[in-house]
């Protein structure tokens, strides 16, 4: 079986688009463009599947299906980004001017306000993750330089980490594992560590392994934890077909009876691999 090759049902179950939808793309834009087998039957290529999920977020946010098409994968980033960047939130626009004015105290005092309103689950659903993605759109439009967006990550893994260990300070008998980790190449880290805190929020003792680490690095560590699932953050930047094979070979890896979780925006942009759980957003932690 041709594995770089998928079938429209593949597609659909992929994009939630529906293969009507497909089929009318095709013909009046041009993409996605099927390749035909000897037998007839049509398969599309799976180097596309990201950029279509990309338009399908894009239509779905009110772009124009001609216009998404037509646009380059920097741009359908950017539309996506700003549809979800979009909505008014004061305290997310007050963040955001203390961070452009480089002011962590102002950040911190912030943080704390929202903190105490919200609750720590929506907290960090409702505040630290649409601030991260306002700061993804700002950087890319040049509105916020790379020393901003540092000084607010310190900030925020600093409280990220401080949450947990209080958490952990209160927990009560014994609790499953849950290791956190990246794979080989990704460095991205708060999603790591949101994630982390909402585990334990929930009552699992989580184990951060950290970034960048190696499979077998991995698997090795879950079983001297005991870990009950293993939890892998994935950025856009290491979403597609490479990341399904490191998910195959961790998954081949750990001991039975050890899960495997992938979660973070790079999570909905790869396609599915059997026996891995699949969460897109902090919500469905």
């Amino acid at each position: 079986m041709n594995t770089s090759l998928l079938s429209i049902g593949d597609i659909c179950t992929e994009t939630g688009l529906s293969s009507d939808v497909v089929r009318v793309w095709e013909r009046r834009y041009g993409f996605p463009m099927p390749v035909r087998l000897p037998s007839g039957h049509r398969r599309y290529r799976a180097e596309d599947l990201n950029r279509l999920r990309l338009i399908a977020e894009a239509v779905a946010s009110g772009h124009r299906p001609s216009m998404a098409v037509r646009s380059s994968t920097d741009q359908l980033e950017a539309m996506v980004l700003k549809n979800a960047t979009a909505a008014p939130n004061p305290i997310l626009d007050e963040l955001m001017i203390a961070t452009q004015n480089s002011n962590s105290e102002k950040i911190k005092n912030l943080l704390a306000e929202a903190l105490f309103q919200q609750g720590l689950r929506d907290f960090v659903i409702h505040t630290i993750a649409p601030l991260l993605e306002r700061v993804g759109v700002a950087w890319a439009e040049g509105r916020l330089d790379i020393h901003h967006e540092k000084l607010l990550t310190e900030v925020l893994e600093d409280l990220l980490r401080k949450l947990r260990n209080e958490l952990d300070q209160q927990a009560k008998g014994p609790r499953e594992v849950v290791l956190m980790t990246t794979l080989p190449g990704e460095r991205h880290r708060l999603g790591l560590l949101m994630a982390a805190l909402i585990y334990t929020y929930k009552g699992y003792k989580t184990e951060v392994l950290g970034m960048d680490v190696p499979v077998a690095n991995i698997a090795k560590s879950a079983r001297q934890v005991g870990a009950h699932k293993v939890a892998v953050s994935l950025s856009i930047l290491t979403a597609g077909e490479s990341v399904r094979r490191l998910l195959k070979d961790l998954q081949e890896r750990l001991p039975q009876g050890c899960g495997l979780v992938i979660g973070g925006q790079g999570a909905s942009r790869t396609r599915k691999v059997q026996g891995v759980e699949r969460m897109t957003r902090l919500e469905d932690i």
